[in-house]
């Protein structure tokens, strides 16, 4: 069933009731057979409530005392031992080997009973269904919100669900523990009315009535925590429940905004009699109006709980059965609250201070520093206790907090798992890069994921009994939800706003979400780490960005566009060296087995010794921002280090990107590196590849894997493609597809995920000439921000700025071609909005470049996650081709007829093959392909040795010994004249590559920033987007819901379809300023507003996002106006100064 918010309306006056029977009540206590007489009086009374209009829900006990029954045994066991030790086990355990636990008389007992209800029901042509519950089945907030659909789905056809406890299946850890506690449960699910709690007295009493006479009745309870009631019953052999559990159910039933009523189970007219009286007094007591005839029955429901109807003047009838009535909260808690609080079991306990725990009430977000201690083990997404901690008292050896320290308070969803949330607590947020390596929020918890339970219905097994003074708001249900931004939210990071404010990740995070931009696939079954869904505007945005690079790249150059299949054979990225060389050097911790990054966890330990030695000398330690990615810090300490040391230390420091494996190995070792987290070596580091790896066909006997690139495909098909291109030289291919890494943290949103897009492109280049670009005059005044490798190895990131004339003139960069697409990438990110003070090239160090570069630059953008590679632009050389020709023996190259014949004078190989076959038979291609291949200088040198000596050793890999002897008689090498006329070689490639998904990411932060609204502190998000790629170009707004406006709206819709201008209508209730700010943080740059002026002289308005200024003019003028913003062929300040300003209304601002 599909997933949606759950809550079907109701009819006016109808009612939902749930109706609890206890075991007790419907099956004999000694001889555990069903009492049909109450049973038929129970089904007599929900027929009639249904044949009044009302829904019912029936939760029923009673499976194992009817199992008891059939099994004939004497008592309810409460598990197996005591069942083994029973007297009388009957004649039918006599023939069993193994006794029956509870879970088996359950099944047995159930079939029974929902038998003998189904038959009882049938009588009278009323349908039920069976829900059979355990807290584990509504743990999971999907599941819960599943179950709650089924119950709407069921009573909106008619038909009563019986529910019970899944006792077969339920165990200490998933049981609800009584159906007094399901049946609140459930209340609050269906959203009931009332819930009547069946029990063998009419109600509660201030003294036990069996032994005080004057024992008087409670009928009106409005504040359960001052009850002072009996509750000396207990519950029945047979049973789990008794008064106190009633009490309990009370207590959540009240709080989820039901009456909950007791009374007796052996009269269940009652509950008719009750139902009406209710009813009756209501309408008594409630003014006439038209109006009341129309409201809803929640409505009429509070008003009628809310009064005390026991005095029979306020109606005609008779007063109405004995009974104690529990009168709902004033402000009952949110349906998602109540799950939280009420329904899944705790994975274990969060300990908060007094201070985190007053910024909780006051509606801020669970933050690392907060946090004192962590108990039990749990996962991401997974509810947790929450416990304030009064005072400081620290934990037990064993780990435990003492239990007279703390009082559980509430129940949150956490972001982290309880290993994570160990090593960050005490922290502050922008620490968490540091210490994990990757920060999935800068919350434990999030706002809208935490709730406190009210003083009276917090748990009876709580943490400690001490009372807490810390706020009177402890008092006051609390969830976190949305609030103003303070200055302390801010995230301590130098990544800024477009406007120069510091950039709140978390603020940002909450629109993409809420906007729907992107979000993680799978999320209702918890996702899977690295994989997202783009929502309409992120696809939008997304689609915009490559048509927008299709033009700039593919049709500016005239590329070759192909797209090649993600699936690829084993044999053709073994060949590229992928298999082989794409993986990065992991080591693991013999203790807890964690799996680290070598060179990550080297450079986190050297630079916390260095932090150490500097606090130990008293001086200043300040953090450093990475030059390409925020590493993982390892706490100090303060331990003085010679001057040697410290410099050797800076020095591995600023090479650890020119490590290899075992050179990380050999470090760990030199130094005793150890995990900070467990005080272990870890082990020797080794390759992890990064390929999904797949079989292909039913037979799995053809490997293949997801590609990690798109460039295989355009390499493999170089042929065809310079065929197509009429043989001429150079040009370029691209590919526009999805790509596939086994990241083993994907933890950084888009930044680093397992699917992402990418558009490549391969320019194949005559390597001869120095690889020059016949428009690179074009570009060569392009000023680029470089860091170079020369400046990294010296431990610096000094940036310095250089045309690219500059640059390829000094060899900083190594050619024409490798120049010219390091501007032309500049200019495609210019023009999609990347701010450009954000923006710089890296030169790859030389062990950091792929196996397969010779070369290579990074356009890196900065965010908040600090610099991130976001286009590498490679010279490939002729690697891929060669290897590829190579292995396959196709001929991946050029060949170019010489307008002059080129004479050649050179030692040429000439094979006499009668003789030479036979002499190496099997071997004899082999060990040609290595005669062949031999240069000019080796040729030279095996002349001579064939003429003195009649034969010569060649080495040939993979033959014999590794060496064959070559006999002058089969093989004559000469020095002599050839002509060539042609020239043949292999192309070398130049390669830019984008990670579209990290382009899209870093544009949102460099285009985001906070409007305040008019005369608050709130922040309203904007996103900046130039109008070439925003997701939607104009957002077109009625006045207001005038039906005269929709031929306008539509008429202009039309029109800017036709032009090819994305726009959308919302015409909603809100205001018109509230319409233009939330399409603000969905992008839109442009706004439409008609008008009532529209309608008499055709003009229209339009409105800039990010100045909010209008212009009026005629449609035609607005609709030219829009074409020329969204094409880039004006600005608003152009347009603006042509049309005339509109400030007549000022609409915007009185919205705000």
């Amino acid at each position: 069933m599909a997933v949606k918010t759950a809550g079907a309306a109701k009819r006016p006056g109808q009612l939902t009731i749930v109706i609890k029977l206890g075991t007790s009540s419907i099956v004999d206590e000694k001889t555990h057979e069903p009492l049909l007489p109450i049973l038929t009086l129970i089904v007599d009374t929900a027929v009639k409530l249904r044949k009044n209009g009302h829904r019912v829900v029936i939760v029923s006990s009673g499976a194992i005392g009817v199992g008891l029954r059939r099994m004939d045994i004497d008592k309810r066991p409460k598990h197996l031992a005591q069942l083994q030790g029973s007297l009388s086990y009957g004649p039918l355990l006599d023939r069993c080997s193994v006794l029956p636990p509870p879970q088996a008389l359950a099944a047995i007992g159930q079939c029974r009973l929902v038998s003998l209800w189904d038959s009882l029901f049938a009588h009278l042509s009323q349908p039920i269904a069976q829900i059979l519950m355990t807290r584990n089945d509504i743990a999971d907030r999907t599941r819960y919100i599943n179950a709650q659909n089924t119950f709407n789905q069921l009573m909106e056809m008619g038909v009563i669900p019986i529910v019970n406890e899944n006792d077969t299946l339920a165990v200490s850890e998933i049981k609800f523990g009584d159906n007094d506690t399901l049946s609140a449960i459930t209340a609050a699910m269906v959203h009931a009315d009332m819930l009547f709690l069946m029990t063998d007295v009419d109600c509660l009493y201030d003294k036990n009535p069996r032994t005080h006479p004057d024992a008087r009745p409670i009928e009106i309870v409005d504040d359960i925590s001052t009850l002072e009631a009996d509750v000396s019953t207990a519950g029945s052999s047979l049973g789990t429940g008794g008064m106190n559990t009633k009490i309990v159910a009370a207590r959540l039933g009240t709080l989820a905004g039901v009456t909950t009523i007791i009374t007796r189970s052996s009269n269940p007219g009652n509950i008719l009699g009750i139902v009406r009286h209710l009813i009756r007094a209501s309408a008594a007591n409630t003014p006439s109006s038209e109006s009341d005839e129309q409201q809803p029955t929640n409505s009429l429901l509070s008003k009628m709980t809310c009064l005390n109807v026991t005095d029979a003047s306020t109606t005609e009838d008779a007063p109405p059965p004995l009974h104690t009535r529990f009168l709902p909260s004033n402000d009952p808690i949110q349906d998602r609250y109540f799950w939280l609080l009420h329904t899944p079991s705790p994975r274990g306990t969060l300990f908060i201070d007094v201070g985190c725990y007053r910024a909780l009430l006051n509606k801020a977000g669970l933050l690392p520093v907060g946090v004192v201690d962590v108990q039990g083990q749990f996962g991401q997404q997974d509810v947790v206790r929450l416990a304030v901690v009064e005072g400081s008292s620290p934990p037990s050896p064993d780990g435990r907090r003492p239990e007279s320290t703390a009082q559980e308070v509430g129940r949150a969803v956490v972001n982290y798992s309880a290993s994570e949330i160990r090593r960050i607590m005490g922290h502050q947020s922008v620490e968490i890069v540091g210490i994990l390596g990757y920060a999935d929020s800068e919350h434990v918890a999030h706002r809208s994921h935490i709730g406190f339970f009210r003083r009276q219905s917090r748990p009876h097994r709580a943490i400690c009994r001490r009372a807490f003074a810390v706020s009177r708001k402890v008092d006051a249900y609390q969830v976190v939800g949305s609030r103003k931004r303070t200055k302390d939210d801010a995230m301590a990071s130098t990544a800024t706003t477009l406007k120069g404010q510091p950039l709140e990740k978390p603020l940002l995070d909450a629109l993409l979400r809420r906007r729907m931009f992107y979000t993680p696939s799978f999320e209702i079954y918890n996702g899977v780490g690295g994989l997202y869904d783009y929502g309409p505007p992120g696809c939008a945005l997304q689609t915009n960005i490559v048509d927008l690079w299709r033009k700039h790249f593919v049709l500016e150059e005239d590329m070759l566009e192909v797209d090649c299949t993600v699936l690829t054979p084993h044999d053709v990225l073994k060949t590229s060296g992928h298999v082989d060389k794409f993986a990065d050097w992991m080591c693991k911790d013999p203790k807890n087995g964690d799996i680290l990054r070598a060179d990550h966890f080297v450079e986190a330990v050297l630079e916390a010794r260095l932090n150490g030695n500097k606090e130990a000398r008293g001086q200043k330690v300040e953090d450093k921002d990475d030059a390409k990615k925020k590493k993982k810090k390892a706490k100090s300490e303060a331990v003085a280090l010679d001057d040697a040391v410290v410099k050797e230390y800076e020095e591995v420091l600023a090479r650890i990107d020119n490590y290899d494996g075992p050179q990380l190995g050999e470090l760990i070792k030199k130094y005793q590196l150890k995990n900070p987290d467990t005080g272990e070596i870890p082990s020797e580091p080794v390759q992890f590849n990064l390929m999904f790896q797949t079989s292909i066909g039913p037979s799995s006997n053809l490997r293949g894997y997801l590609r990690p690139e798109t460039a295989q495909g355009q390499f493999l098909n170089f042929a065809k493609l310079l065929a197509f291109n009429q043989s001429q030289m150079p040009f370029a291919s691209a590919s526009i597809g999805k790509s596939y890494r086994n990241e083993i943290s994907p933890r950084a949103g888009l930044l680093r995920v397992r699917e992402f897009l990418m558009a490549e492109i391969e320019h194949f280049v005559d390597p001869q000439g120095g690889k020059k670009h016949s428009r690179f005059h074009e570009v060569e005044h392009v000023e680029l921000v470089l860091l170079d490798r020369e400046t990294q190895l010296s431990g610096k990131t000094e940036t310095r700025k250089m045309t690219v004339g500059q640059a390829v003139k000094t060899r900083l960069v190594d050619n024409e071609t490798l120049g010219y697409f390091l501007a032309r990438i500049h200019l495609f990110l210019q023009k999609i909005g990347v701010d450009l003070s954000k923006m710089r090239f890296r030169q790859h160090m030389q062990n950091e470049m792929a196996h397969y570069a010779c070369d290579c630059w990074d356009a890196e953008l900065f965010t908040t996650s600090g610099w991130v590679e976001c286009v590498g632009c490679a010279d490939r050389s002729a690697y891929d081709l060669s290897v590829h020709a190579k292995k396959t023996g196709a001929p991946l190259v050029v060949r170019e007829r010489l307008e002059e014949p080129l004479t050649i004078e050179d030692w040429q190989v000439d094979i006499e093959k009668k003789k030479f076959g036979p002499q190496f038979k099997k071997d004899a291609k082999a060990v040609e392909d290595a005669l062949l291949a031999t240069t000019q200088e080796q040729r030279d040198k095996m002349a001579s040795q064939l003429t003195s000596a009649g034969s010569v050793t060649l080495e040939v890999p993979g033959v014999a010994d590794g060496k064959v002897d070559i006999k002058s008689d089969s093989v004559k090498i000469e020095f002599r004249k050839r002509v060539e006329n042609t020239r043949e070689y292999t192309p070398n490639v130049i390669e830019p590559s984008f990670g579209i998904g990290r382009i899209l990411y870093a544009l949102i932060e460099h285009n985001f920033w906070t409007r305040a609204s008019d005369g608050g502190d709130e922040a309203r998000g904007v996103l900046s987007f130039p109008p070439i790629v925003a997701p939607t170009k104009v957002l077109l707004v009625p006045l207001s819901s005038n039906a005269q406006f929709k031929p306008a709206v539509k008429e202009l819709s039309q029109k800017l379809r036709r032009l090819g201008v994305s726009s959308r209508v919302d015409d909603s209730s809100a205001s018109i300023g509230k319409r233009y700010s939330r399409n603000d943080e969905l992008g839109t740059p442009l706004g439409v507003t008609v008008d009532f002026q529209t309608l008499q002289d055709g003009t229209v308005t339009l409105r800039d996002r990010d100045s909010t200024t209008q212009v009026r003019a005629a449609e035609k003028e607005i609709l030219a106006a829009i074409q020329s913003l969204v094409d880039g062929s004006k600005d608003w300040a152009t347009i603006s100064s042509e049309l005339p300003k509109f400030e007549g209304q000022e609409v915007e601002m009185a919205a705000r």
